[in-house]
C-alpha cells in the first residue's frame, strides 16, 4: 500500500509489477510536497465508509474522488466513492494506475488493459508496457517492446519510450527515446511541462517538451523540475585522472542558476531545498544561499558497497522533518525553530532498508512511525497525536482521508480525528 516513489511496470504478455525507489514527478513521497486543498469528510461519510469497507480485503487512497478496492471473495478490484458506494464494480484483475485527470488504467481478467473514465466506461485500450506513476501533466509513459521471449522481456534490449494523453492518443511516438536501465527500466515522467532523459554516451541529459522536441541539453545527470529548477549532478574536476562529483541547479532554459558546489541536494518545495556541502547542511534558497542550517543530517535509506540512497527532507505546509546528529527526528518551521520535538527514530526493515519515521504534512496532519511498536500514527502541526501509532499500514492524507489498517481490516482516518475502524 505504501506508494512512496513507486514506479509500476506491466509486462506485455504477463502481469509484472516492479517497484523502484526512484523519485518521480507525480509520486506521493517525502520529496513531493504540492499544497493540497483542504477537503473535509463528514461524520456521515465516515459512517457510510465504515459500513462498506469490511467487504474489501485491500483499499487504496482516494484520487479524483474514487478509491480502488479489492473484494474479499472474488479478489477482483473496483472503485468506491466517499459514501462507500461501489461506483465501478469489482471486476478487474488489478488496478494499473489510480484515477488521475479523470481516468484510470485497469487490467481485465484476460490480461488486457484499458483506460476507463469515472463511470467505468472504456476510453481506449492500453496495449503497451507501462512504467511510471500514472498520468503526469496529462501524459503517461508507455514502452514499445523490442523483444519478448517466453513471456519474459529482454531487459537489455527493452525498447523505446512514448507518451499518450488521457484519451489514448499517442502524443510522442515510441521511436525517439530509449529506455534507460538501472536496477530495472527507468522511465521519466513529465514535471513542470518538461521531461528528461540521460544520454550515457555523452554523459548528458536532454530535456524535451510535450511535442517531443528537445528544449535543451545539460552535461551530467539531471532530475525533474520542481518550482522551476532542476538539480544536475556532474564531475567538475579539470583532470581526467580526478573525479569530483558536485550538484547544481538549472532553469527551464538550461541556464545554471545555482553553481555546482553541493555534495547532495533534494528538490525545491515552498522556495527552499535541502542541500549539503563539505562543511554545511540545511536548506538553501533559489539563489543557492543557505537560509537554514543546524545540527542535522540526511537520512540514509539504504547503503551497500556501490553507494547509498538518501532521503532528503522538504517543506510541506510550512514545516519540514529533519534528523539531528543523534538520529532523532522532529519538525522545524521556516525560521529553524523546533515545532515538534526530536522524539522519533528510524528503524530497520529486515536489516535491509531504513524505516522512515516522519513524513510530510497534508491537510494539517503528518504520518509518523514509532520504532518501539513498529506502527504508524498521525500528528498535527503542534506535534499532538491525533491518532496514536496503532496502524500496520498508513498513507498520507489524500482528499481529506488516508488509508490505514489494523490486522486484516482496512479503514480510513480523516483530518477531524475519526477512524472508520472504530465506528460501528
Amino acid at each position: 500500500m505504501n506508494k512512496k516513489n513507486t514506479w509500476k511496470m506491466l509486462g506485455a504478455a504477463s502481469a509484472l509489477l516492479l517497484q523502484l525507489t526512484l523519485s518521480t514527478a507525480c509520486t506521493s513521497s517525502g520529496n513531493t510536497n504540492s499544497q493540497e486543498a483542504q477537503t473535509e469528510v463528514t461524520q456521515d461519510e465516515m459512517q457510510a465508509l465504515a459500513a462498506a469497507l469490511p467487504k474489501y480485503s485491500n483499499v487504496d487512497n482516494f484520487h479524483d474522488g474514487l478509491a480502488a478496492v479489492c473484494d474479499r471473495q472474488t479478489e477482483l478490484w473496483g472503485f468506491i466513492d466517499k459514501s462507500g458506494k461501489e461506483v465501478i464494480p469489482c471486476q478487474y484483475q488489478y488496478i494499473v494506475s489510480d484515477f488521475q485527470d479523470g481516468v484510470a488504467i485497469v487490467c481485465n481478467s484476460d490480461d488486457t488493459r484499458q483506460i476507463i473514465d469515472r463511470e467505468g466506461k472504456v476510453v481506449a485500450p492500453f496495449d503497451h508496457i507501462y512504467i511510471g506513476c500514472g498520468f503526469c501533466d496529462g501524459l503517461i509513459a508507455f514502452v514499445k517492446v523490442n523483444e519478448v521471449e517466453d513471456d519474459n522481456i529482454d531487459w537489455e534490449h527493452f525498447g523505446k519510450v512514448g507518451y499518450m494523453d488521457t484519451t489514448g492518443k499517442v502524443i510522442i511516438p515510441a521511436d525517439k527515446f530509449d529506455v534507460m536501465m538501472g536496477e530495472g527500466p527507468i522511465i521519466p515522467d513529465f514535471s513542470d511541462g518538461l521531461c528528461h532523459q540521460f544520454d550515457p554516451e555523452n554523459n548528458s541529459t536532454k530535456f524535451f517538451d510535450k511535442t517531443g522536441k528537445v528544449v535543451f541539453e545539460v552535461k551530467g545527470s539531471a532530475n525533474d523540475f520542481h518550482e522551476g529548477l532542476a538539480s544536475v549532478g556532474k564531475d567538475i574536476s579539470d583532470s581526467e585522472d580526478d573525479y569530483l562529483w558536485r550538484i547544481g541547479f538549472v532553469d527551464k532554459t538550461g541556464f545554471e542558476t545555482i553553481p555546482f558546489i553541493f555534495n547532495l541536494a533534494g528538490i525545491f518545495s515552498e522556495e527552499l531545498c535541502w542541500a549539503e556541502t563539505d562543511n554545511t547542511c540545511g536548506f538553501i534558497n533559489k539563489n543557492g544561499k543557505f537560509e537554514l542550517t543546524g545540527d542535522w543530517k540526511t537520512l540514509v535509506l539504504y547503503a551497500d558497497s556501490e553507494g547509498e540512497e538518501d532521503l532528503t527532507p522538504s517543506f510541506s505546509e510550512g514545516l519540514a522533518w529533519v534528523c539531528n546528529k543523534d538520529g532523532k527526528f522532529g519538525y522545524i518551521d521556516k525560521k529553524g525553530n523546533t515545532v515538534v520535538p526530536f522524539r522519533y527514530e528510524a528503524g530497520q526493515d529486515d536489516e535491509w532498508y531504513t524505516m522512515q519515521p516522519c513524513y510530510d504534512f497534508h491537510d494539517g496532519l503528518a504520518r509518523v512511525w514509532d520504532k518501539a511498536s513498529e506502527k504508524y500514527g498521525y500528528i498535527d502541526r503542534e506535534g499532538k497525536e491525533v491518532f496514536p501509532c496503532q496502524f500496520e499500514v498508513a498513507e498520507d492524507i489524500s482528499e481529506g482521508l488516508a488509508v490505514v489498517s489494523r490486522g486484516d481490516q482496512y479503514g480510513f482516518v480523516n483530518t477531524k480525528g475519526l477512524c472508520t475502524l472504530d465506528m460501528k
